[in-house]
């Protein structure tokens, strides 16, 4: 964003947008670590029970994992 367009977003909204940015990150980060729990707490517990073996608990939070870090890499681009 050049200078003019930063200050013309920011009189009309009132909200510099590196700020706008940095609290829509931090939300979106909140919302996707918290699905990360739940969906790590859901394969541990599928385990637990005996519900999963082993190998398919650890390939299901592999795959957890790869969609975290892919979240992360869009958030955060």
């Amino acid at each position: 964003m050049d200078p003019t367009t930063s200050l013309a977003f920011e009189a009309g909204s009132g909200v510099s947008p590196t700020a706008l940015r940095t609290t829509v990150q931090l939300i979106a980060s909140g919302v996707i670590l918290l699905v990360f729990a739940w969906a790590m707490l859901a394969i541990f517990n599928a385990y637990k029970e005996e519900r999963a073996s082993l190998m398919s608990a650890t390939w299901s939070a592999l795959k957890v994992m790869v969609i975290l870090a892919v979240l992360f890499f869009a958030v955060f681009r």
